[in-house]
């Protein structure tokens, strides 16, 4: 068995970095979603001993959960969880991971500590999804946009699927572009309006279509080939 230790430095105060622990929108912008994924709804701000769980998807479109519970919390300073996966390669145990907020060098040391798991596979999995975890929190804390695809999917109804990720895609790297703010919202009107109206079996074969020519599967036909 082992157990996993991080750290990282940041600037901001513990009582910054703790902000974005404690308050859900912030949370769901870095909290859940293993590297390459997303989350798709959940619970993760659950009172103390309360469980929680997240539903995700994984780089592949595959559904997976994050399930726990927050065990104690000392305000600005640690966070303790139990925490377990449905799904994905992260391993079938339980564990016990804490949040640990340090001042140092004025800013913050954050402190990730989880364990023990019973393989390397394991125990390296972990180490990677703190890796795009905590990197996320890194630019949350430092005020970037960090697109949530979980506002996607409440806003626009639970529609998901290729098409609705590939939509988002867009939205998300026009935002962080520099898009203008009404350019965005024109754009996300029209998506969230007529994405919901297309045929659920159109919608899987446009999906289709669109990630086969994403991958290269398919050829784009040219003029001259039509």
């Amino acid at each position: 068995m082992s157990e996993l230790v991080m750290e990282w430095w940041v600037a901001q105060t513990p009582r910054q970095v703790f902000e974005a622990i404690e308050d859900p929108f912030q949370l769901r912008r870095w909290f859940g979603a293993p590297p390459g994924g997303f989350r798709v709804g959940g619970d993760a701000d659950a009172d103390v001993g309360e469980p929680f769980r997240l539903d995700l998807l994984d780089d592949q479109g595959t559904p997976l959960a994050l399930t726990g519970r927050v065990l104690a919390v000392e305000p600005d300073e640690v966070l303790w969880m139990q925490l377990a996966w449905d799904g994905g390669n992260f391993g079938p145990e339980t564990t016990r991971a804490s949040i640990l907020l340090d001042p140092t060098n004025g800013g913050t040391r954050i402190e990730i500590c989880q364990g023990p798991f019973l393989s390397p596979e394991s125990h390296e999995a972990h180490r990677t999804y703190w890796e795009a975890a905590v990197g996320r929190l890194v630019r949350v804390i430092s005020g970037e946009t960090v697109p949530c695809f979980e506002e996607f999917w409440e806003e626009s109804n639970g529609y998901a699927e290729p098409l609705g990720m590939a939509a988002y895609a867009v939205l998300a790297g026009m935002r962080e572009a520099g898009a203008a703010p009404e350019t965005l919202a024109q754009l996300e009107e029209t998506l969230y309006t007529h994405l919901a109206r297309v045929p659920e079996e159109s919608a899987k074969v446009l999906g289709a279509v669109l990630r086969a020519r994403l991958q290269g599967a398919l050829p784009i036909k040219r003029s001259e080939d039509r």
